[in-house]
Order: structure tokens, then C-alpha cells, then sequence
């Protein structure tokens, strides 16, 4: 069995969990920006998750997940007292840090955990940090009081204008811009589509300094696979091991979006319609059995 046990586990908004494992060696290494590579079994695929948070002390990581396909479904069924197959890391380049000044922070769905760790060092290096958090709507925003205490500013912003004001991160920004605000450094994690969007804003507005942590697909996670690549700057680069925080006016976006990003989309889906938690209980109920023959 192995020991990367789920300590506390809860869905803090339909369909994000929030899941706090113990993983010593990981807690211990770990940095702002960079990744590990889970599997909840030993058949699964290895999906990459942003390391949101970790205390040395207790030897624990932080991680929120968003169900999309079969494998973060998985771990949606998991409980505290369950442990992972395997968890590698920390994975990845660092962000990029310093004190750069003013600094926004966008973070969207998944994303909003994923800078977290960002937010907490970029403060802690005397920035002023304006956090930006969207989501579809009221329901589905978190860590909203977290952030309260390491930011600056906090700015909510739903699609549906059911709290905050209406819209996107790259209206935010546009605004922002407009009202002649002092930025000096962007960082945004989330769906390609909006990071897109938020480095062809900020390029065309005066090309205010934009680092995306890019979201692909990966195997190996250390570059041997070649899953993770992406064009940048006119030369590929791997995700894994050259990132996950690129310079977003260098990004491919186009190909990111319509290539790399949705190659697998019918292997997955098929893959999820034939998923039973059933199935994923009656194993566990197996396994339980086994061990206690073996005792």
C-alpha cells in the first residue's frame, strides 16, 4: 500500500475539491508554480495538479481538482483515509518571482487554487498584489476569503454578473488599463482560452510583462514523452520541464487551443461514459478484503 494518504478531503464548490495529502518528500521541496503528477490507481493515467499550498511542518500538500474527465472523476470519488497510487514531484520550473512592484493575479475555475502559492510569495517579497478570481458564477468562486489576507485587493468577477462585476478576467484588466492603473507584472492561470485572451490584451495595450502557466496534456512529466509540447517563440518547448510558466506573448496560443489541447477529446469522453463508481467501491471493498486476508 502505498502512503499517500488524503487527510481531509470536501467539495468546496460543485465539481472543485479541495484535498490535503500527505506526501513528506514533496512538502518539503516544493515551490510556488510547480506540479505533481497523480494517479489514483496503479491502471490510471498521470494528471498534472498545481501544487496550491504545503506545510513542511505537517508534511502535506494542498491540491484543488475540477471533475473534467474520467481521472479527476476518480479522485472526485475519493475519500480521507484513501491513498493515491502514486504522487511525483515537485515537478516544474518555479514561477518566475521577484518584486516586480505592482502585481494582478488572475486565477479562473481550477485556476483560482492554482495561484494561491504564487499570491502568498509575491506578497511575502512586498509586491502589491491585486488578485482577480472568476468563475460562470456566485456559486462557483472559492478561497475569496483566503486571498482577502494576502492580497491587497481582491476583485471578483463572474460571467453572469452574479457577484462582482460582470465579466472576465481580460475585462478586468481592460479596465484596469483604461483607468490608467500601475501594473507592472501579470500572472494568470486558467483555461487557455481566457489566457489567450489576457495576453493579446496586455501586448496590444503596451506590452505589460504576462506570464501564463500553461494547462496541457502530459505523460511522463519529464520530457521524455513530448505531450506537453507547445510552440514558443517559434521553437517547441515541453511543459513539464520547461514550464509551466512561460511569457504568454511568446505562446502559440492558436495551436495550444485547437491542436495540442484537443487531441484526446473522444477518447475521453468515451473513457468517462463507461466509468461506474460502483465499480471503484466494489475495488476498494476488494482491497480491504485482501488485506485482511493476509493479516
Amino acid at each position: 500500500m502505498s502512503n499517500y494518504n488524503i487527510t481531509m478531503k470536501f467539495e468546496c464548490v460543485p465539481n472543485i475539491h479541495k484535498l490535503i495529502i500527505s506526501v513528506p518528500e514533496v512538502a518539503e521541496k516544493a515551490q510556488p508554480g510547480q506540479f505533481v503528477l497523480v494517479m489514483v490507481d496503479k491502471k490510471s493515467e498521470r494528471i498534472p495538479l498545481t501544487l496550491a499550498d504545503w506545510d513542511v511542518e505537517a508534511g502535506t500538500i494542498t491540491l484543488f481538482i475540477q471533475e473534467v474527465g474520467l481521472s479527476t472523476t476518480k479522485v472526485a470519488f475519493m475519500e480521507a483515509g484513501d491513498s493515491f497510487f502514486s504522487i511525483v514531484g515537485p515537478l516544474g520550473k518555479p514561477a518566475y518571482v521577484d518584486t516586480f512592484g505592482t502585481v494582478v493575479l488572475g486565477g479562473g475555475c481550477f485556476g483560482i487554487g492554482a495561484i494561491y502559492s504564487i499570491a502568498k510569495k509575491l506578497k511575502k517579497l512586498n509586491n502589491y498584489v491585486i488578485t482577480i478570481i472568476e468563475a460562470r458564477n456566485d456559486c462557483l468562486l472559492y478561497l475569496e476569503n483566503e486571498f482577502q489576507s494576502i492580497s491587497d485587493e481582491v476583485i471578483v468577477t463572474t460571467s453572469d454578473g452574479s457577484k462582482g462585476s460582470k465579466g472576465h478576467i481580460y475585462d478586468v484588466l481592460d479596465t484596469m488599463i483604461a483607468e490608467g492603473r500601475k501594473i507592472d507584472h501579470i500572472k494568470i492561470v486558467g483555461c487557455n482560452i481566457m489566457m489567450s485572451k489576457v495576453s493579446a490584451l496586455t501586448k496590444e495595450k503596451g506590452s505589460i510583462p504576462t506570464y501564463a502557466t500553461v494547462s496541457s496534456i502530459m505523460v511522463d512529466g519529464t520530457g521524455m514523452c513530448g505531450a506537453c509540447r507547445l510552440t514558443y517563440d517559434g521553437k517547441t518547448k515541453f511543459a513539464c520541464v520547461d514550464g509551466p510558466e512561460f511569457d504568454a506573448h511568446k505562446i502559440n496560443w492558436e495551436e495550444l487551443i485547437q491542436i495540442r489541447n484537443t487531441t484526446y477529446i473522444q477518447e475521453e469522453t468515451l473513457s468517462l461514459q463507461t466509468f461506474s463508481p460502483q465499480c471503484l467501491s466494489l475495488k476498494k471493498f476488494m482491497e480491504k478484503a485482501d488485506e485482511e486476508e493476509l493479516a
